[in-house]
């Protein structure tokens, strides 16, 4: 993986829904993958320091089309 020898095996499983805040610095890739994680979340997730470049806002209409409901109730 990273030059520091063979990777290991990592497993993870459920143990109850994942409840709580994130604070994470505004990032194009973590902006994609908030809008894709909420969306296949359950219930309401917020994402706040969105980067709104046009390639973001495009997969917000994606997952918007895939049946997500994306609203935006103010910049970033």
């Amino acid at each position: 993986m990273s030059g520091h020898g063979q990777a290991q095996p990592l497993t993870a499983e459920a143990n109850g829904p994942l409840t709580g805040v994130a604070e994470i610095p505004g990032d194009k890739s973590v902006s994609h993958r908030a809008l894709i994680l909420g969306a296949l979340s359950v219930g309401e997730t917020r994402i706040t320091g969105l980067l709104e470049g046009e390639d973001v806002l495009d997969t917000g209409r994606a997952m918007r089309a895939f049946g997500a409901e994306v609203t935006q109730d103010g910049p970033g």
